[in-house]
């Protein structure tokens, strides 16, 4: 029996040894564009978000990467009677509470003499998670301009939405660059695609597709 408890115990360091773990907690900041492919005149040109994320690294000896992350931030939105729309701020009806959550498998690479230069690719499923509620300003009662709804049976609609028709599905794909600081800080930067799984599917295209740019900062 100690045999065996000696064997395994041998066995589980050897897997430690071959499956290192170097782990890290990131910070990111930055601007989000979602574009935005209607033609109609009252809904806001691709807006820009501006967002604060937090997130884990988790990078084995043989290069391979697997992330976690979420990133936070709102937009404006209406509803035109058929879909929500990113809204200017004088057109809106309804802020939205957002968060992108990424999970994210990849490569990453040491580049340069000293081994300090760390550049990753990957990709993933981003879960792009909202909910509105009645912007700053806006009345329930409040009627839409265009259709024969209150702002508050709007919000309900835009709501119905954002997760229907795998609205909230993203699939992604990221690269990134990080130099070593120290044995504990990283600095450096992301950025990120995301595909629009939802508009793909019903013929909108790429509408509501998202790119990201971001500054990354890690610690272990």
């Amino acid at each position: 029996m100690k045999k065996l408890f000696f064997s395994a115990f041998i066995f589980q360091l050897s897997i430690f040894s071959l499956f290192g773990l170097d782990k890290s907690v990131f910070f990111t900041l930055g601007p989000k564009l979602m574009l935005n492919t209607d033609s109609s005149t009252k809904s806001a040109p691709s807006p820009v978000m501006y967002s604060f994320g937090i997130g884990g690294d988790f990078l084995f000896q043989n290069n391979i990467l697997l992330q976690a992350h979420g990133s936070f931030f709102t937009n404006y939105y209406l509803w035109d009677g058929e879909k929500s729309q990113p809204a200017e701020v004088e057109n809106r009806t309804a802020t939205a509470l957002s968060a992108m959550l990424d999970f994210t498998g990849g490569y990453t690479v040491k580049v340069g003499q000293t081994q300090k230069h760390l550049i990753s690719l990957a990709g993933g499923i981003g879960i792009f998670a909202r909910y509105a509620i009645l912007s700053n300003g806006v009345n329930p009662d409040d009627a839409n301009r265009d259709i024969d709804t209150t702002a508050s049976e709007d919000v309900s609609s835009i709501n119905g939405t954002f997760f229907s028709d795998l609205n909230f599905l993203y699939p992604e794909f990221a690269l990134s660059y990080s130099y070593i600081l120290s044995e504990t800080w990283k600095i450096g930067g992301e950025g990120r695609v995301y595909l629009p799984i939802g508009s793909l599917a019903n013929g909108d295209g790429v509408d509501g597709m998202l790119f990201s740019l971001a500054f990354k900062l890690s610690y272990k």
